[in-house]
């Protein structure tokens, strides 16, 4: 397809890391893909482990898979918090399914294991993860980047220019998916890389008396 026409999701959560969020946002909105930023909630902002803000631009309830034609997935800690979320669970799986390219870097592979979409397939990760993705059913490979099929992986932020030639190149292969943007994608401020301020990262029980906590994350002054 034409890259003008390729919509791209990347999604994002607390503590990813920095460079592999942004890397790809920047290349690709460089190349005229439409890419999307796609987060729990639309407007919420994301720490990276250093700091480094992200807003989401939609919200995972707010979109389709439908509405894709990639996703990627960037690394950290960030995967952890992903893989908690069904619906972005769903939304992985389902772009796997209908063979569109699914992209994931360092450790990302959790949120891949948890939609069982690397059993028997040749993939990468960071190597700390490697167990991880090996009992998922995936043929790791001890590689900068490996694409079996429309699955593209990667290990390292020094991989990146590997990594993002290989997600244009696949796009390009693909056919678009057509249709009017959705009115969620459409009119979606895109969200900067310029800040002023280090975000925050914070945590709030699930519920009251919950043990269990969700980390947000509160812009800085």
């Amino acid at each position: 397809m034409e890259l003008q026409k390729a919509r791209v999701a990347v999604l994002a959560e607390n503590l990813y890391q920095e460079l592999e969020l942004w890397y790809p946002v920047l290349r690709l909105r460089e190349a005229g893909v439409r890419v999307t930023i796609v987060g729990a909630r639309a407007g919420e902002v994301y720490a990276s482990k250093l700091g480094y803000p992200a807003v989401a631009e939609v919200g995972i309830a707010d979109v389709s898979p439908d509405d894709f034609d990639a996703v990627i997935v960037p690394g950290g800690f960030s995967p952890e918090y992903l893989r908690r979320e069904p619906r972005f669970v769903a939304f992985v799986r389902a772009l796997h399914e209908r063979a569109a390219p699914v992209a994931a870097i360092c450790h990302a592979g959790w949120l891949l294991a948890t939609a069982d979409i690397v059993r028997g397939r040749a993939v990468t990760s960071v190597p700390v993860i490697k167990d991880d993705v090996i009992h998922a059913g995936g043929d790791w490979r001890n590689e900068a980047v490996v694409v079996d099929g429309s699955l593209i992986t990667a290990q390292l932020p020094n991989d990146l220019p590997q990594f993002l030639a290989r997600i244009l190149d696949a796009l390009a292969a693909a056919d678009a998916k057509g249709g009017d943007v959705p009115a969620a994608v459409r009119d979606a401020t895109p969200s900067s890389a310029v800040y002023r301020a280090a975000a925050v990262v914070k945590n709030r029980a699930a519920g009251p008396g919950s043990a269990n906590y969700r980390a947000y994350a509160v812009a800085g002054e």
